[in-house]
């Protein structure tokens, strides 16, 4: 069964976004399908750059979001209540805000990510699909994060640059021994 058939199934699944190519459209591509998604189940939409411009594209203003998240997560008063009072609705998909300042992306080990939105205990996750738009978040030793992905969707463009990057990428991919990580990217 594929990922995206486990999602409609009622099993929770959790998608990556990333690329190394810059520019392919990614974060459209994330919001698309997340709200396309949305019209049969719940989803929830999370944006790891640094820099999103989702606020600005939704032209909305929040009390809280990923920043509030991640504190609550270092301070151990992480819990589902809460994190449901930092969730908002945009076209029917649910998001989390993403974080107000850039270092607090910083802050937070792949490990601790990975178990904050990752599984928890049965039935415990608020929604069925969790699409994380891991935008520079995923490079590097980050790519721990990534196994814990269900999938991992890699916009790329087609060009003799994009696929260099996208080459060097997997290569990279392969030397860090992540062979879980290589067999779930679409």
């Amino acid at each position: 069964m594929d990922v995206l058939q486990a999602g409609r199934t009622g099993a929770s699944v959790v998608i990556g976004i990333y690329s190394p190519v810059n520019r392919c459209l990614k974060t459209s591509f994330a919001l698309t399908m997340g709200q396309l998604l949305a019209r049969n189940e719940r989803v929830l939409y999370i944006n790891l750059e640094e820099y999103s411009g989702f606020t600005r594209l939704i032209q909305a203003r929040h009390e809280q979001d990923l920043s509030d998240v991640l504190y609550l997560y270092r301070q151990g008063a992480y819990n589902w209540l809460k994190l449901k009072s930092i969730v908002y609705s945009w076209g029917g998909m649910d998001y989390i805000p993403p974080v107000r300042y850039a270092e607090d992306l910083n802050q937070v080990s792949p490990e601790d990510m990975a178990c904050l939105f990752g599984p928890h205990r049965p039935g415990e996750r608020v929604t069925r699909s969790c699409w994380v738009d891991v935008g520079r978040w995923g490079k590097g030793r980050r790519c721990r994060f990534w196994e814990n992905c269900d999938a991992v969707y890699m916009p790329v463009k087609d060009d003799c640059i994009s696929a260099a990057k996208v080459e060097e990428f997997d290569e990279y991919v392969k030397a860090a021994g992540s062979e879980l990580l290589q067999g779930r990217i679409h």
